[in-house]
């Protein structure tokens, strides 16, 4: 809801503008606590960023009753996605592991962010070096995406409410590891839109393991079929 968005905003925007008057002020000498302050109003700007973008996206999947529809290799599409969390999370390792035809029919831009949120939710949930992992497997007439890290894993009984706007569990999604409540609704969202659906559950090997089921192409979007075994 828009109370939700404003509620989310004021925070960075309170610590933002309690930086530039500090600064103002001559509170923050330059050196090292200027260059720490300058940082802290860049990571806030950059989380008031991601939370403006998801919300626009969810916005327009609200509006636009059908997607673009193209074919997209999520093979290609992944390994670019992962190409980025290496940049961005250096001290981990990141796998990717694909079987079958993983080509469906949609939005590229929305695939790619829906792959996005969930390696970089897998980053801020999990200490530091935790390896993740992404699988594709194609089946007749869907794609099963998954990716799965070896963190703490997730409360199953808010496993539904992951995808919930704005919904967070307890510390662990909170505003200090930046969490929004916005990148799995996302998710959640880009897969319906494409035929599919998204659940999160945690592995008998340990950590957490999202999943998203495509559907191939619009004629594939009322098949039954279950999850390929992965």
């Amino acid at each position: 809801s828009l109370a939700d968005a404003s509620h989310e905003l004021r925070t960075p925007l309170a610590s933002i503008r309690g930086y530039a008057e500090l600064y103002r002020m001559g509170a923050i000498p330059a050196g090292p606590e200027a260059d720490r302050a300058m940082s802290r109003i860049e990571k806030e700007s950059a989380r008031m960023g991601d939370l403006v973008n998801g919300l626009l996206t969810l916005a327009r999947l609200d509006e636009i009753p059908s997607p673009v529809r193209a074919p997209i290799d999520l093979a290609v599409v992944a390994g670019e996605c992962r190409d980025d969390a290496k940049a961005i999370a250096p001290d981990r390792e990141f796998t990717l592991e694909s079987t079958g035809d993983v080509v469906v029919a949609g939005d590229e831009d929305q695939i790619r962010q829906l792959l996005t949120n969930l390696l970089r939710n897998a980053i801020d949930h999990t200490p530091e070096g935790t390896p993740v992992e992404i699988v594709l497997a194609g089946a007749a007439r869907t794609v099963l995406l998954e990716v799965r890290d070896h963190g703490p894993g997730i409360n199953a009984e808010n496993a539904d409410q992951l995808f919930e706007r704005f919904w967070r569990e307890g510390e662990s999604r909170s505003r200090q590891t930046g969490g929004a409540g916005i990148g799995l609704a996302v998710v959640a969202a880009v897969a319906e839109v494409h035929g599919g659906k998204a659940s999160a559950e945690n592995s008998p090997e340990g950590g957490a393991v999202f999943r998203v089921e495509l559907a191939r192409g619009p004629d594939s979007e009322t098949s039954q079929e279950a999850p390929t075994d992965v």
